[in-house]
């Protein structure tokens, strides 16, 4: 009895035992996620095609891109990130680690397939990221469920009826400001984000852009002189929008940036290219719709493979293989029945006007491009010179005025400032309204310029003595407007203003990068020549204001004695105000905080 109650036992733990481990055999699931969505990369070297899961390794099949005959390498510091959590590269095939064997080559398609073998990550892990810090790799959002990452957008966005037939007004020049406020849907603060903002504009090479700053919220503000309507572009880390602006109006656009990341990546492409990427309220809300959600090209030379398939050609054969280009392309978009009147103009005329551009660069005659809409086109500056040296009278004036206006913009980036020749060739300028603008420019450009100098050195500025009561601050802070303003208020006697200036320089040297403009503000009981040689090693806005300028601002803001701080915010609002030095990490946080951080 007792042995047959010791079997019976051992029998009832052999069945524990089998069911435990069954149980345990059930508790991962075998996954397998092909062409997995993700919410953003910094880089377009490497994709993802396929990730395998498994309870031993998380198998990662991938594309690396570079120019034929390039080593396939990887760092062995790559790892996938789900919260805090690193799952470490342990192998890799077809590509080497470190170089610790010999490397695989690109290819001559430009594209080598890689699979790269990861610690196995657990279940209930539905996003990861994938870093690897040394090649500079970063993908972020990578879903493990095959669904696109939840992005929430607001309900007024979706439930938007349909715009009307959207046509384009005739082109006239008619200065004034663009202003574009704007929202990365799905952005969070762990992600590196670059966002630039590039226009096509009349007097700027077609690189020029500049950084667009993003606050924590994802939101972000863009404001910038027009001379008439036309092309722009945003580009979010590798994927870009184009966007059709027009001077003197307002738009929001609301950008989904794993939509817009992956209509840019090779492996999502055909999937995502022509699905809508950004929402609009404001200005031409259809045209910029159709914009964000239709992946045309703007120019024959922008089409894939461009560059590789013309390398070779010459004469008739280039010249036919544009107008085939240009065929195509035309045909595609006169057949959308989808597309609006206003977005066929004018991306029939900027592709129209591109291959007249591309064929006279190479020496091929063509006849002009006489379209409606000819102004809207990026490439017009060069269409009209090209036309002004072929003797085309009605192109010379406005060839040459977008000749000087160049070259005056040009040399202000060069000089960081305007000089006596380039006034005179402002003066030259025909179009009063081409003039404005470049006046208007010429006037933001050194106030930027200056801003730049004053991170690095000291800049001395005044405004009109005459000037009193509540315009003294906004005189001294309105070319400053979307970045933080610090002003000091101090003097050359004032001990303690010279020990807190030190005192902060640690901090100016941690936030140099940040859109902070430091201005500096001292009463003439600052003797001018100790003023003129103590402001030589401090760095930023020097403004050397009257008695009663004075005393109206330290009145008004509440300073009481000095030093004193006033802090302005990024949407040019008082945020703060001390008496005294509060300190550099009190400071940091207000600066950071004016920033939208």
């Amino acid at each position: 009895m007792k042995g047959m109650g010791l079997l019976k036992y051992s029998l009832a733990l052999i069945v524990v035992c089998f069911s435990f481990l069954q149980s345990e055999g059930k508790t991962f699931q075998k996954r397998e996620i092909n062409y997995p969505c993700f919410v953003t990369a910094n880089t377009s070297q490497i994709e993802i095609k396929k990730i395998i899961l498994t309870d031993e390794q998380t198998e990662v099949d991938a594309v690396l891109y570079g120019k034929a005959g390039d080593l396939a390498f990887i760092s062995s510091e790559a790892y996938l990130k789900a919260g805090q959590q690193k799952y470490r590269l342990r192998e890799a095939g077809n590509v080497s680690i470190d170089g610790t064997v010999e490397p695989e080559l690109i290819p001559s398609s430009g594209a080598l397939d890689i699979v790269l073998f990861f610690e196995p990550i657990p279940e209930g892990i539905y996003e990861v990221d994938f870093f690897s810090e040394e090649d500079g790799w970063n993908i972020w959002g990578i879903q493990l469920t095959g669904n696109e990452p939840y992005v929430f957008v607001p309900s007024f966005l979706l439930s938007q009826q349909d715009e009307p037939e959207a046509v384009l007004s005739a082109p006239c020049l008619n200065f004034g400001k663009t202003v574009i406020n704007g929202y990365i849907l799905g952005y969070n603060e762990d992600i590196d984000l670059s966002v630039s903002f590039c226009l096509s504009d009349w007097f700027y090479p077609q690189e020029w852009k500049e950084e667009v700053k993003i606050r924590q919220d994802g939101s972000f503000h863009i404001e910038r002189n027009l001379l008439l309507p036309g092309a722009a572009m945003l580009q979010v880390n590798q994927g870009s929008l184009n966007l059709f602006l027009v001077p003197g109006e307002e738009m929001t656009v609301y950008v989904h940036l794993p939509r817009l990341s992956m209509a840019a990546s090779h492996v999502q492409k055909s999937v995502y290219e022509n699905r809508q990427k950004a929402w609009f309220d404001g200005s031409n809300k259809r045209l910029n719709t159709e914009l964000a959600t239709y992946s045309v090209p703007l120019a024959v030379s922008e089409i894939p493979g461009f560059a590789e398939d013309t390398k070779e050609l010459q004469g008739e054969d280039y010249g036919r293989y544009i107008s085939e280009q240009l065929d195509l392309l035309s045909k595609d978009i006169g057949n959308n029945a989808k597309i609006s009147r206003a977005f066929k103009d004018y991306v029939l005329t900027n592709l129209s006007v591109n291959a007249v551009v591309l064929q006279e660069e190479r020496g091929i005659p063509t006849t002009s491009a006489e379209l409606p809409f000819l102004w809207y086109a990026r490439d017009f500056p060069a269409y009209a010179d090209l036309m002004r040296q072929k003797g085309a009278a009605v192109y010379a004036d406005i060839a040459e005025d977008i000749g000087k206006g160049e070259k005056i913009l040009s040399d202000i980036l060069k000089n960081g400032r305007i000089t006596l020749a380039d006034r005179k060739m402002m003066s030259a300028i025909s179009s009063d309204e081409i003039k404005d603008f470049i006046e208007a420019e010429s006037e933001e450009l050194q106030t930027n310029i200056q801003h730049f100098q004053a991170v690095k050195s000291y800049v001395v500025e005044q405004i009109d003595t005459s000037l009193e009561g509540a315009d003294i601050l906004p005189a001294i802070i309105e070319s400053h407007q979307g970045k933080a303003v610090l002003l000091d208020f101090w003097a050359t006697w004032c001990g303690p203003c010279m020990k807190s200036m030190q005192a902060i320089l640690p901090l100016k040297e941690k936030l140099s990068s940040k859109d902070i403009v430091y201005i500096y503000i001292t009463p003439p009981s600052s003797p001018e020549n100790d003023w003129k040689k103590a402001i030589s090693q401090i760095n930023g806005i020097h403004y050397r204001l009257t008695e009663k300028q004075w005393n109206y601002l330290c009145r008004a803001y509440g300073i009481t004695g000095i030093p004193g701080y006033i802090i302005i915010s990024y949407d040019g609002k008082l945020q703060n105000r001390y008496t005294g030095f509060p300190g550099t990490e009190t400071l940091e946080r207000e600066l950071k905080r004016a920033m939208g951080e």
